[in-house]
């Protein structure tokens, strides 16, 4: 190509379309690199349960020991940060809390939510006809305290007797990490 003649267009358009996988390819690799530094700094981390977590059911303060009790435990936390009730998904968890109890070993699930309303927390969980404990983190403390990151997609984990995450993610809508937890807990001496 010589110096005073124009590109033409479907040139332009290859050139465009070739920077832009290129772009695309180089985000997707950093976002993986991401993903896969926050999941291996949050592996074999030690939970801790902070005291000021109050436990209730259907809104009602209740006295519940799951949070000391050794054995494997999922853990899901929900900030007050956009739809409670979207990223719970109570009714996603009701049936794998179904599942979970024909598994031949047993499992816990501890949810803990910093509700922006308790009232409205108190709604979705009367809607949604949620019988098992909740635990209200009114002060953020159980994100401070464990230094968890911000992004929902680490804020769900599987957890051991001593308390260390042994798997990340959210396994409502993902059944191959569902079977991941399942096999995980089942494997436990």
């Amino acid at each position: 190509m010589t110096a005073g003649k124009k590109l033409s267009r479907p040139y332009i358009y290859v050139i465009c379309a070739v920077t832009s996988m290129l772009i695309l390819v180089t985000a997707c690799n950093n976002e993986k690199k991401k993903i896969t530094e926050t999941v291996s700094q949050l592996l074999d981390k030690e939970i801790v349960f902070p005291d000021a977590l109050q436990s209730k059911v259907l809104g009602r303060d209740t006295v519940i020991d799951v949070l000391g009790k050794k054995g494997y435990k999922i853990v899901t936390f929900a900030d007050s940060l956009g739809c409670t009730d979207c990223r719970l998904n109570f009714y996603g968890w009701k049936l794998r809390i179904k599942e979970a109890g024909e598994w031949s070993k047993p499992v816990d699930f501890v949810f803990i939510v910093q509700p922006r309303s308790e009232y409205e927390l108190y709604n979705i969980l009367k809607f949604d006809q949620i019988n098992f404990p909740i635990f209200y983190d009114f002060n953020a403390s159980f994100i401070r305290e464990n230094e968890l990151p911000t992004e929902a997609m680490y804020q769900t984990f599987l957890i051991n007797a001593e308390n260390k995450i042994v798997l990340v993610g959210n396994p409502i809508p993902n059944k191959v990490l569902w079977d991941m937890y399942k096999e995980t807990v089942e494997s436990q001496p």
